[in-house]
């Protein structure tokens, strides 16, 4: 489970910026928040859900892409060229001294009952530092520790070929994500858990095809899919998927010459395309078949998209995070899907959601605890990132949405006359 995020110097984040799911209020609302127990015997309460508030263009979307960013650096950085740079590393270009300072990222997240602190800064150029610690018996272990670039700590903790992967890790690429793929074995069980956040803002219509493919791979993926779109009372009631595998020579134009830039083979590459026919009834009773793409709207075509990922979530304890969920969907259909974190039956494994939203009419004491509930607004150019904690609720009193759309919170758009 994600414990917390925190991003320094990325786009319109000047100072450090820290989102936690750790429960610091009452227990109320019992259903939002798991307790977790640690290897050491102690226990967590972490929150299944937090919401992000704010005004456009107050960095809301720069805090989602700031974790999307950390993900995809930790995932791919390992096959980096040599020389090309660190991918998507954007400083806080308001300020000449953030400008030119390194950004950084830390993951706190706990997996199999023990807690791990990673994080590393970058710049365009390189990896600066590099750090990871574990917590098997509440004392940290260092199994990471890299400075200024290719300085290396002691990293008592790690067992393993530690001077190999040291050498074998590129400027501008990750030690955990090198050694990894040189086969450590406590890293590999380290980058799984970080594996287990899932950030499909950037990926959603690649949630079309993952949903087509849970789809075809049982029966039961393609029940579960049906009966959470039936739930949604948008009048889907069947759904066909035709899958077809494209070989690399029918790409595009355009595809062919990104891949082939890249120093990609061809011919390795293969993928499906999926054409999806919904059914629905007629008033006499008949079924009528629609095309998905021309004929069904942009409601039904998102939350087609999000069944697959959105199911895989919750049934592997997964977080999700997400931006604009509200986008194309009624505010009942946006509660009925956060309401899915919040309902043990169906999130029996911790699973949790991190999303961005402008649906004030889920700002409420019955659906949110207070430290679920999250602002962002700009202090100068900076973005700033504060909780509902940090206010005086009255419990059962005070009306979230009137308040937070009368100011009372900040995190509005001040609009002229």
């Amino acid at each position: 489970m994600l414990l917390g995020f925190t991003v320094t110097n990325f786009r319109s984040i000047k100072e450090k910026q820290t989102l936690s799911l750790l429960k610091t209020t009452k227990n109320e609302l019992e259903n939002n928040f798991t307790t977790v127990t640690l290897s050491t015997g102690k226990t967590l309460d972490v929150l299944n859900s937090a919401v992000i508030y704010g005004a456009n263009a107050s960095g809301k979307s720069n805090l989602v892409l700031a974790l999307g960013t950390m993900l995809s650096i930790i995932k791919d950085s390992f096959s980096y060229q040599l020389n090309k740079g660190v991918k998507n590393i954007e400083p806080f270009l308001l300020s000449k001294e953030s400008a030119s300072q390194p950004t950084e990222f830390e993951l706190d997240l706990i997996d199999d009952g023990v807690r791990y602190v990673y994080g590393f800064s970058a710049t365009q150029e390189k990896i600066v530092d590099e750090w990871l610690y574990q917590y098997p018996k509440g004392s940290p272990q260092n199994l990471i520790d890299r400075q200024s670039t290719n300085q290396w700590g002691t990293m008592n903790g790690l067992k393993g070929k530690k001077k190999v992967w040291q050498g074998s890790t590129k400027a501008n690429s990750l030690f955990l994500s090198t050694a990894v793929q040189l086969n450590s074995e406590s890293l590999s069980t380290i980058f799984s858990a970080i594996d287990k956040v899932k950030n499909v803002s950037g990926e959603l219509l690649q949630g079309f095809g993952f949903t087509c493919h849970q789809a075809n791979k049982s029966t039961e993926g393609a029940e579960e899919i049906l009966t959470f779109m039936k739930a949604a009372d948008i009048g889907i009631e069947g759904f066909f998927v035709l899958e077809e595998k494209v070989d690399a020579e029918k790409f595009s134009d355009e595809v062919k010459k990104i891949l082939e830039k890249a120093g990609e083979d061809l011919l390795k590459f293969r993928r499906f395309e999926f054409e999806v026919e919904t059914q629905h009834i007629s008033d006499d009773g008949s079924v009528v078949s629609f095309d998905f793409k021309d004929q069904e709207s942009e409601g039904t075509q998102k939350l087609f998209r999000l069944a697959g990922p959105w199911l895989d979530v919750l049934a592997n304890g997964y977080c999700l995070v997400m931006d604009e969920l509200h986008n194309s969907l009624h505010p009942k259909l946006v509660a009925y899907l956060v309401s899915m974190f919040h309902n043990l039956e169906i999130n029996k494994h911790g699973a949790q959601l991190i999303f961005v939203t402008h649906e004030t009419s889920l700002l409420n004491q019955d659906t949110f605890k207070k430290d679920q509930v999250w602002f962002c607004e700009k202090e100068g150019n900076a973005t700033e990132l504060f909780s509902l904690v940090d206010f005086k609720v009255r419990k059962g009193v005070d009306n979230l949405e009137s308040a937070y759309l009368s100011g009372r919170y900040g995190a509005v758009p001040y609009l002229k006359q």
